[in-house]
């Protein structure tokens, strides 16, 4: 008996010791979590960095710059692949060069408060089931050879650390001054700081005429009006008590509420906060019983239009993610592939093009750091545990 007791010790710890290995997404490829933009291509596959601003450190340039058009409407998709409902998206682009790690981002804002899609119930084991939803920014006068595209994903629930009937800042906007914080402190007030925020970047050139540098804020008011963006820091939102939930990178708990369409993603509706009463569920919350509508989007809204070399992945198939900006090419199963009248056939081919480019690549390079990485995680583990099991018997 003497023995057994330690020995428990020894077990219990190992138990530990792979629980702590798998939480962290940074460790181990299996586990992770939650959003990434899908087209125009991501940096990385990565869809649970919390340290932002974009999913990687480093721009190595391996994912070359995807053109979005300037003076323009351009729809942009995304992945989600653990579901936060109520969860908001924000979407920013940063200034000209390959830095991803400075504020640029919130000099700006494109757009903010776009909502969580409701339907969203993906499994993080199989990529073809990440969820997919859409939205068209407007993409101003701007000249740009390579920045950056940024999405973020804020956990606005209780169990992620904003409770009830509160908010939060995004810790960017904090720190650069555009948003209305107390400062960057956790406990900051009036807002403390969102303590969960998934980052993803995409690298992508502009055609406009003023360069991206040369531009001190950006209008964002200006990209609302010109979509018709319902959400905004002006909106009244009758059906909560709080009628300023939309200030830009300031997040209400499950304050983001929306449906999206299940044959092109594209916004149909959107709903008021979620409320405890209705649905405490930190990953599904059954649309029938917790969504309440506010808003239903107009036929030929601007925001929910299919606009650009973008439009057609909302026709495709969902895919894993491939290095070096290869996007989905397979069409829906029961679908064709298709263009909206507004789409160019230079957009489309410029589009297949890139894609195809790309697959002619050599990326065994890529996908030989990938697999000794995970090798690497997997081994050392492994023999970690081995050694921490011998001692144990070794000792008792």
């Amino acid at each position: 008996m003497a023995i057994i007791k330690p020995l428990n010790y020894c077990l219990v710890f190992l138990l530990q010791f792979f629980s702590l290995f798998l939480a962290d997404d940074k460790n181990c490829v299996f586990v992770a979590g939650h959003a990434r933009l899908e087209c125009p291509p991501p940096l990385s596959g990565a869809t649970g960095n919390k340290v932002g601003p974009c999913d990687t450190s480093v721009d190595d340039g391996s994912v070359p710059a995807y053109p979005l058009q300037a003076n323009a409407f351009n729809t942009i998709t995304w992945l989600e692949s653990i579901p936060h409902p109520g969860a908001p998206s924000r979407f920013a682009l940063s200034g000209e060069g390959g830095d991803v790690t400075g504020l640029s981002f919130e000099t700006c804002l494109l757009l903010d408060h776009v909502p969580h899609d409701a339907h969203s119930r993906p499994s993080f084991r199989n990529a073809a089931s990440w969820h997919r939803s859409s939205i068209t920014l407007w993409i101003p006068d701007i000249y740009c050879e390579r920045c950056h595209l940024q999405l973020i994903s804020v956990m606005s629930d209780t169990p992620h650390g904003v409770p009830a009937d509160t908010r939060c800042v995004y810790r960017g906007a904090a720190e650069a001054g555009t948003a209305q914080t107390g400062g960057v402190s956790e406990s900051a007030d009036p807002h403390p700081i969102c303590p969960a925020v998934y980052h993803s970047c995409s690298p992508v050139s502009i055609n406009g005429s003023v360069p991206r540098n040369d531009i001190d804020r950006c209008n964002t008011t200006a990209f609302e009006e010109k979509l018709g963006w319902p959400l905004t820091p002006s909106a009244t939102q009758t059906h909560h008590a709080s009628a300023d939930i939309y200030q830009h990178s300031v997040y209400f708990n499950r304050g983001d509420v929306g449906l999206y369409s299940e044959t092109n993603a594209t916004l149909v509706e959107i709903g008021s906060p979620i409320s405890d009463a209705n649905c405490t569920n930190a990953l599904y919350c059954d649309p029938e019983i917790s969504f309440d509508a506010i808003f239903t989007v107009p036929e030929n809204s601007a925001y929910a239009s299919l606009e650009g070399s973008c439009a057609y992945i909302t026709g495709m198939q969902v895919e894993a993610y491939q290095p070096g900006g290869i996007l989905p090419s397979v069409p829906k199963e029961g679908s064709t592939m298709f263009l909206d009248s507004s789409t160019t056939d230079a957009d489309f081919e410029n589009s297949t093009t890139f894609d195809e480019e790309e697959e002619n690549k050599d990326d065994s390079a890529s996908v030989a750091t990938i697999l000794a990485s995970t090798s690497f995680n997997v081994i050392a583990t492994t023999s970690i545990a081995i050694a921490i099991a011998i001692m144990c018997l070794s000792t008792y």
